[in-house]
């Protein structure tokens, strides 16, 4: 038997038939869950590892304690891995010798992508559970919206079955289901990262938080000072906290009538934790060490540790007078500008406080005379218009050192962070540095650009539509990379992005597949699955057409085929004519505009924001190029062999399901499907829904 376990068989008995987990509506009673654990135990022997596949559920939690029970060693993986990803883990299991007295193992990447397995014991996870019990108001239930593969969301199931209250299950992702599990009067405290309370706030347009809701403990890396006060604006009770997975999830809180007075804090050490920074420098400012009861035993294949024991974390921070903690920086993300220090954290905070920025990420740029210099990565928020460079120096010049501003700003739709809401620096470096984009020259002087998101085994190439980028699909190629287990290769066509044409014209077809082509040679791919969005499907139609060898299959979310329309079809296709009499009456905005009125018609042109109609603007040569296509050939279509999906939403502009449809007629064996509620922009907005489309149907097609 174990403590967990222990506890469960006794709330089994004293409360057999009250809720004990709530999910998608099916409640869990905690007799229910102690009858699951048992059978989750069978077969285990004592002292074995077993890794866990751990999707957010009551059968999870289940099976974690059905592994205690049975003496085993639990090691949740988190369902959102990559199979790379996985392999690792599962390899740093089977390689790692656990340290003697290991109860369960919390594999953890952190932010620099090499998967460790941190050693707790159920004494060491009880701690850290008894610490929270006596640091927030007590708890009637808990909404989990944090994994069950991290540390945060572990905690929170110690924490309601320690006190036996009932666990309501929210997907992490999802705001209007957290805010909805929050307004269960039951549901008293919640454990957010940063992005989910903003979201939440967003949601509510900072509106005061459902009544019964006592606590919101807020971590998973630096938080923003300007989030803290926003909540608090609001009248929601957040904790700003600082945890890492070592520590069985908390090391320090800040209670909410403290966060009004230190927003900025991430709090005083819980009961039972040593806190200090042992080599502060000239600022205060040193690595932070910790210890106590909640202390983890060692790494996986590592020495075990003395229990309690204190350890330096990599992080840097500070203690002020009253002894509460300010965290910094990771001690390796430090950035040294001609060997001035500067704290990323400290510039990201500054710049989340502007209110065009909803995220900010700063990594370090060589620099052949400063030896580094910050570079910031920037997510606008929804709604605002971009400030520019300029602007935003100079918002930074207000409160930080001259040495501190940002050399250069790159935007990004979303930045790249871990599930537990940590910035992803490598990646981001990867990402500003160029690693991870570039172009590629074409004859005539064009050059076609390229980002590369993800590192699955399944080659898949992206191509966007017209009036669009490679960059606007980042959160389609992020879900098409995870979804499909792929590494996701964007393309900017020419005319678009960092795509560029070397005279602005109609381009043909054959020479976008021939682009297309240039790039799978260029970087050793022989076939490639193709996803087309708009025109891009259209290029991956005519790719699949013309160069079976190279094509392993094709999605296409409402290609535009005009060569299709007949008079029969009643369907009222746009002439693109006049789009290059707008180009030279006044270049790209021009054309632009002429596009946008003919293919969406006036009110779409007219309603769009400041901010929209500028980013459209810049794309008008993509509309010259894509909207005078010549080149295609329908009668090619009955050739084609690689597997098809053909996908339209059902709220999209007429034309495009007819369309969809006759090249369904065509192609032989394609597959038709319409999205519920999606329209034309869906890919960009609800990418999501997409790659799930796109994913079932290449599981279903031969490799």
């Amino acid at each position: 038997m174990s403590a967990i376990g222990d506890r469960l068989r006794e709330l089994a008995g004293a409360a057999a038939d009250r809720p004990a987990v709530v999910e998608d509506g099916a409640v869990t009673t905690w007799a229910g869950l102690d009858a699951m654990a048992d059978a989750m135990a069978a077969g285990v022997a004592r002292g074995e590892l077993v890794p866990i596949d751990a999707p957010l559920s009551a059968a999870t939690i289940a099976r974690i304690v059905g592994v205690l029970r049975a003496g085993g060693i639990a090691a949740p993986i988190s369902p959102a891995m990559t199979d790379r990803e996985r392999a690792a883990v599962l390899a740093a299991l089977r390689d790692g010798a656990p340290p003697p007295g290991t109860d369960l193992v919390v594999m953890t990447s952190g932010t620099t992508g090499r998967p460790k397995g941190v050693a707790h014991d159920e004494a060491s996870l009880g701690a850290s559970a008894g610490a929270w019990r006596a640091a927030l108001p007590p708890a009637t239930g808990w909404v989990l919206a944090l994994g069950l593969a991290h540390v945060a969301g572990l905690g929170v199931v110690w924490r309601a079955v320690a006190d036996g209250v009932p666990v309501r299950i929210a997907p992490p992702g999802d705001t209007a289901a957290i805010l909805d599990a929050l307004r269960e009067p039951r549901m008293s405290h919640v454990s957010l990262v940063p992005t989910q309370l903003e979201r939440l706030l967003d949601l509510v347009a900072d509106a005061p938080p459902p009544p019964g809701l006592r606590a919101v403990p807020l971590g998973g890396g630096v938080i923003p000072e300007a989030l803290v006060r926003r909540a608090l604006a609001a009248g929601w009770p957040v904790v700003p906290t600082y945890g890492l997975s070592e520590m069985g999830s908390g090391a320090t809180a800040l209670p909410t009538e403290d966060a009004a007075r230190a927003p900025a804090s991430a709090g005083r050490p819980l009961p039972g934790v040593a806190l200090s920074i042992p080599d502060p420098g000239p600022d205060g400012v040193g690595e932070i060490e910790v210890g106590g009861l909640s202390a983890f035993l060692g790494y996986l294949g590592g020495q075990p540790r003395e229990p309690g024991a204190p350890f330096r974390t990599g992080d840097l921070g500070r203690i002020d007078d009253e002894g509460r903690l300010y965290v910094a920086d990771r001690r390796t993300d430090r950035i040294v500008r001609g060997g001035e220090n500067i704290s990323p954290a400290e510039v990201e905070a500054v710049l989340t406080a502007h209110p065009a920025i909803a995220d900010a990420g700063v990594v370090a740029r060589r620099d052949a005379a400063l030896g580094q210099v910050p570079v910031a990565a920037v997510v606008l928020r929804g709604g605002a218009g971009d400030p520019g460079d300029a602007a935003l120096a100079a918002h930074c010049r207000v409160s930080l050192a001259g040495f501190k501003v940002p050399a250069g700003f790159v935007r990004l739709d979303v930045l790249p962070r871990t599930a537990s809401g940590k910035l992803r620096r490598p990646e981001l470096r990867a990402l500003v540095d160029g690693a991870a984009a570039g172009q590629l020259e074409r004859p005539g002087g064009d050059r076609i650009g390229w980002r590369i998101t993800g590192d699955g085994r399944r080659p898949l190439v992206l191509l966007h539509g017209t009036l669009s980028t490679a960059a606007q699909l980042d959160r389609l190629a992020q879900e098409l990379a995870a979804a499909c287990a792929a590494t996701v290769h964007a393309l900017d066509r020419r005319g678009s992005g960092t795509g560029r044409l070397g005279d602005v014209r109609p381009v043909d077809v054959g020479v976008h597949v021939a682009d297309l082509v240039a790039y799978l040679d260029a970087r050793g791919i022989e076939r490639a699955d193709l996803v087309g969005v708009s025109f891009g499907g259209v290029v991956a139609l005519e790719a699949a057409a013309r160069r079976p060898d190279r094509v392993a299959s094709v999605a296409a979310y409402e290609p535009p085929y005009g060569a299709l329309v007949t008079p029969g079809m009643g369907v009222d296709f746009p002439d693109g004519s006049g789009l290059e009499a707008a180009y030279a009456r006044g270049g790209p905005p021009a054309a632009a505009e002429a596009f946008m009125r003919m293919v969406a018609g006036d009110d779409a042109w007219d309603g769009l924001s400041d901010r929209s109609r500028s980013f459209l603007e810049a794309e008008g040569a993509q509309a010259v190029a894509d909207g005078l296509l010549a080149g295609l050939n329908p009668a090619a279509l009955s050739g084609i062999s690689a597997p098809v999906l053909l996908l339209t939403g059902d709220a999209s502009d007429a034309f495009y399901a007819p369309l969809a449809d006759e090249l369904a007629r065509r192609i032989p064996g394609a597959l038709r499907v319409t999205l519920d509620g999606l329209a034309h922009p869906g890919p960009i907005v609800r990418p999501g829904r997409v790659a799930e489309a796109v994913r079932d149907f290449l599981e279903s097609a031969p490799e």
